[in-house]
């Protein structure tokens, strides 16, 4: 079992930059094919030429090697992760029997499934552990993902560390029609914060939106298991209690902010604990 020492405060200076003088880190990772991963390698590029005060890495799958060149150039570290494009995260559940070889079951199927999963997961905790290690997060730190790189999410959270979605589509799935009734059983003082949760936080509107997959049963193993997080987001992990007084005391649910890159084409909204930004 991993275990991480979550720092008890963010280091903050006027520039962004640590106590110790630090680089504020950015990571940006994007799964999926290449329709998923370059819009978002275009955008940690532009990022890193406008923001030059960053460390900014890049995490993608390795057939995407091609992008470590271009990414040089605007000084972004590349990442590779060895999980094929076609396997990633959430497209895991979206693959038909038909994809894979004929003479292979059901069972070896869903095992072969498993099995990429789990490392793919594990490789990402190790990137990203690479990057923050175990120095306090700072003020300007941030992870941004697209809608396949939901680890990220949780990672944030491990490493205290803001979230940002972006994508440059719509959301490619829904909630199932069941999980506002099962959710509402489940975690009815969750529930009850989520319709009454004050401005500018996350609210149930951002759960129906796309963060409902982050409280999916494979992430909760996840979490528990690897990341000894609580299975349930924004909760005790030994109460099951949300843990909103603790989120409030340590400045994480304030008022998003705009950062505005220079690029012309993108704002990027920047939020606590990720806002769906459509590029």
């Amino acid at each position: 079992t991993r275990t991480h020492k979550a720092p008890e405060a963010s280091a903050r200076t006027m520039d962004g930059c640590g106590g110790d003088g630090r680089r504020p880190r950015a990571v940006f990772m994007a799964f999926g094919t290449h329709g998923d991963v370059f819009p978002i390698a275009a955008l940690a590029a532009a990022f890193a030429n406008d923001q030059q005060q960053y460390t900014v890495v890049f995490i993608t799958h390795s057939a995407h090697q091609s992008l470590s060149t271009h990414l040089a150039v605007s000084k972004v570290r590349y990442m590779p992760v060895a999980s094929p494009p076609a396997l990633a995260s959430e497209q895991l559940d979206n693959i038909s029997y038909d994809s894979v070889q004929s003479n292979a079951g059901p069972e070896s199927f869903s095992r072969r499934k498993e099995i990429i999963q789990t490392e793919h997961r594990k490789a990402c905790l190790a990137s990203v552990e690479e990057v923050f290690g175990n120095d306090p997060s700072i003020h300007s730190d941030f992870i941004v993902i697209n809608f396949f790189a939901l680890e990220g999410c949780h990672l944030a959270e491990l490493f205290q560390v803001k979230c940002i979605i972006a994508a440059p589509y719509f959301l490619p799935y829904s909630a199932p029609s069941s999980f506002e009734r099962q959710f509402k059983q489940s975690f009815p003082l969750l529930y009850k914060y989520f319709q009454e949760a004050p401005p500018n936080t996350v609210c149930w509107t951002d759960i129906t939106h796309w963060m409902w997959a982050l409280f999916m049963e494979s992430w909760g193993l996840w979490r528990n298991d690897c990341l000894n997080l609580s299975p349930i987001p924004y909760t005790d992990p030994v109460t099951n209690l949300p843990l909103w007084h603790v989120w409030f005391q340590q400045g994480n649910c304030r008022a998003p902010r705009i950062l505005a890159l220079k690029c012309s084409y993108l704002w990027l909204l920047v939020s606590s604990y990720g806002l769906a930004v459509f590029l």
